[in-house]
Parts: C-alpha cells; sequence; structure tokens
C-alpha cells in the first residue's frame, strides 16, 4: 500500500482529543488547575507508533499566532475531509504556553516565560509534581504549589505537568516545537542550538536558521529540551498580527510532521500556502554575533524601518537610548529589532556561516572529537560536571571559541565562570527529566 494510501486508512482510526476552550483568571491552586485545563488545544494519535511532537504556542502572550495556527492543525487533522493528510504515524500534542498573559494580550505578566528554563528552576518545578503525584496516590489533599510570587511560575509548573503526562505516552521520539513571532517585519525563520539533528529538522523546514542563540540568551524553553536530547527548534513566524504569520506558523508545523514521516510530505502544499518570497534569498545558516541587552531604565528606542536580516554597517546609526545615538557594532544583519514595549533585547547582529564550517563540525563531532576540547589553550576539564569544561580569560576569544563550536560546544558564565558545555551526546540530568 502506498504511503497516501495508508494515511488514508489511518484517518478513520486514529484517536483524535478535542481542543480545550478557556483562560485562566484566578490565582494560587485554583489558578493551577484552571490553566492546566485550558492548555491543551488538541491531541492527535495515529494508530501506528512513531515520534511525538509536542507543539507550543504562545509561550509570549502578545504572540497569538502560534496558538491560531495550532488551532488550525488540530481542526485540519480531526477534519473527516482531510483524509490524505490525516496522520499516519505518532502523535501530535498541542499546548498554549502563557494562557494569563494571552488573555490579556501582554508579552509576560510577571517575567519572560521563555528565560525561565535554567536547571535549577525546573528541578524545583519538577520535584513539585512529582510530590503532588505521590499525594495523590496516597489519597493526600495537594499542597499548593510554592514556587514563588510570579504568575509565570504556575504557567510553567501546568506546562510541564502537560508535556510530562504526553512524553510518558510517548510511542518514540519526542520533538518540540516552539512557535513565536517578532515585533518587526519578517520572514519565517528558525532558531535553534547548534545541534547536528536540529540542523538537519531545520534544513529539512527549508527555512533560514539562526544558531547561537543560546550562548546570548539564558533560561530559553527550547534549550531546556534540547538538553533531554530531544530535537527542538524555535520559529518566527513573522510580525505580531501580520497577516502572513499564521498560515507559515501552521505551514511549519505541517512541514515538521512531514519532516519526521508523520504525515504525506505531498500532501503540505495542498495542507496550507507557500512561504512568503524572501526565505530562499538569505542564507541557510547564520550565527548570533551579538546582541545589545536593555532595561527599562535604558529608555531604549529602535530607529523606524527595520526589518528583521537588514543589512548594516558598523558604526551606522540604528537605534536610541538615553545616552544617545546607538550604532551597529559591526556589519552584518539585524535580528529582531525591538518594536515592543517590552523586551530585554534591543537586536541582535548576526553573520552568515558557511556550509564548509557545518561539515567539517559534523564530521568532528561524528568522530568524537569532543574530547579533544580540553587540547585548546586555556580550556580544562570541570570539576564536578562531566558535560562542561573551564575556561580561562586566555581562551575566551574568537579563534578559541569557534574551536569550541566546532566540537559542539557552546560558552556561558556560571557565576563569575566561564565553562563550555557540550550540546549534544549527553545523559539527561535525572533532576530535569520530565520520564522520572
Amino acid at each position: 500500500m502506498s504511503r497516501a494510501g495508508a494515511a488514508g486508512g489511518a484517518a478513520a482510526r486514529q484517536a483524535v482529543e478535542p481542543p480545550s476552550p478557556g483562560t485562566a483568571t484566578a490565582s494560587g491552586a485554583a489558578a493551577f488547575r484552571e490553566s492546566a485545563a485550558a492548555r491543551r488545544i488538541g491531541t492527535c494519535r495515529a494508530l501506528e507508533p512513531g515520534p511525538m511532537l509536542i507543539c507550543i504556542g504562545s509561550l509570549h502572550g502578545n504572540e497569538p499566532a502560534g496558538t491560531l495556527a495550532l488551532e488550525r492543525v488540530i481542526a485540519s487533522l480531526q477534519s473527516p475531509g482531510a483524509s490524505r493528510r490525516a496522520l499516519f504515524r505518532g502523535d501530535v500534542v498541542a499546548l498554549r504556553g502563557n494562557i494569563r498573559a494571552l488573555a490579556r494580550d501582554v508579552r509576560f505578566m510577571d517575567e519572560d516565560m521563555n528565560r525561565v528554563w535554567g536547571r535549577a528552576r525546573v528541578a524545583k518545578l519538577l520535584a513539585t509534581i512529582r510530590e503532588t503525584e505521590k499525594r495523590r496516590q496516597a489519597g493526600s489533599p495537594p499542597l499548593p504549589p510554592d514556587l514563588g510570587p510570579t504568575a509565570e511560575a504556575l504557567e510553567q509548573l501546568s506546562l510541564l505537568t502537560e508535556v510530562r503526562a504526553e512524553v510518558r505516552r510517548a510511542r518514540g521520539p519526542v520533538c518540540v516545537l516552539d512557535l513565536h513571532t517578532t515585533s518587526s517585519e519578517s520572514v519565517p525563520f528558525s532558531t535553534l542550538t547548534d545541534t547536528l539533528q536540529n540542523r538537519k529538522l531545520a534544513v529539512m523546514l527549508g527555512l533560514p536558521a539562526v544558531l547561537g542563540i543560546e550562548e546570548a540568551l539564558r533560561g530559553l524553553m527550547p534549550h531546556y529540551f534540547d538538553r533531554l536530547g530531544w530535537p527542538s527548534l524555535g520559529v518566527e513566524g513573522g510580525r505580531h498580527r501580520a497577516a502572513g504569520s499564521v498560515p507559515a506558523l501552521e505551514r511549519v508545523t505541517w512541514a515538521t510532521m512531514a519532516a519526521l514521516n508523520m504525515v504525506p510530505a505531498g500532501e503540505v502544499a495542498k495542507a496550507t500556502a507557500p512561504f512568503p518570497e524572501g526565505c530562499d534569498r538569505l542564507p541557510r545558516f547564520m550565527e548570533v554575533r551579538y546582541r545589545h541587552s536593555i532595561k527599562p531604565s535604558d529608555e531604549f528606542k529602535m530607529e523606524p524601518g527595520y526589518d528583521n536580516f537588514t543589512p548594516v554597517k558598523r558604526g551606522q546609526p540604528i537605534a536610541g537610548d538615553r545616552n544617545g545615538v546607538v550604532r551597529a557594532p559591526m556589519s552584518g544583519r539585524l535580528l529582531m529589532p525591538l518594536y515592543q514595549r517590552l523586551g530585554e533585547d534591543g537586536f541582535f547582529v548576526v553573520r552568515p556561516v558557511k556550509p564548509i564550517w557545518l561539515t567539517f563540525s559534523r564530521i568532528l563531532r561524528n568522530a568524537g572529537a569532543h574530547r579533544l576540547a580540553t587540547w585548546l589553550p586555556g580550556v580544562r576539564r570541570h570539576p564536578d560536571r562531566t558535560d562542561a569544561a573551564l575556561l580561562a580569560p586566555v581562551a575566551r576569544t574568537r579563534p578559541i571559541m569557534g574551536a569550541l563550536h566546532l566540537l559542539g560546544y557552546h560558552a556561558r558564565l556560571d557565576g563569575d565562570q566561564a565553562i563550555a558545555i557540550r550540546r549534544e551526546g549527553l545523559v539527561p540530568d535525572p533532576r530535569l527529566n520530565p520520564l522520572n
């Protein structure tokens, strides 16, 4: 039987869980229960086992396009007339990210929900979930979550609870898709931690891809899932509320299912509109070379007219703040210039990555060359972590950092100490594994 025929047969057999309506407006334990009920957009399960694709929309509440796109995808998978596009393998799970912020059309309530996925915080959240399960099994009343004063803490707890429940039902590898939009005009593009499996998925989507975002920003949700060994992509579908953003994110979701061999690849074009023009005119891979960090007291304001990937020259005036003109620190392309009130990133500068370096790094990583990292000047073994190395000041140079990137490491500060952390081939910390 052809794959399209198998898909048609599976359409009549797949189990479908309908979308869940509602928004969370209460607080405390009641708010947690309410947000959990509203979290799920829908779930579709094919009869044949396969990958589980977890799609999360609107992690930022002023970005409704991700949720709207996922509602369309789930509705299409459920539609009796969509038999040839039906899921014939694996599971698709669609979840809302920040329900409280989404209901109020703000980026976040108390803290950015895409900056709170560090090791200590996630470990505390999962410990809370495990304790709640133990109390439920013992017949004891649940304790209110003690996670601090922020709305996002409850949102994150609810989201992790849903993810944990789903991955325990997975019948194959897990993949995560994090859907966003930007405050500036943009073609769709992906952001990813530079692992080989993420690169492969990004290439199959056919969008421009930005590497190194996890070095510029701490606590990103996709990076947490990467640490579990799950392929994870962030995708920016266009400008907030632009007409093309929802269709672009809808197509991204279908294209990801096709890349994972969950739906027939030839049917994706019939399900959605093509990506907008301009995607194919940009470099396939770019890397973040600069982040302009801001705080409210800076009174930062971008000059009008800059889109994502607009070329800039070093010294070019591009913004202003209370100290005067802000100029581009280097030549390259602007990424995510800020045209909204909330945000900690004024803009980024990215530059193309030559394909030969991507090929060379793939060869090195497949050969296990990460073991050579401590041969580099100023790089030595971490005394407490098998996935990291310590970096002396002499190692914090462009050539040494470039070599570490080739070997599969990314760098960050751990307190006052710079460390390099491996991106792939890791055994997940048991405290951070939702399966435990």
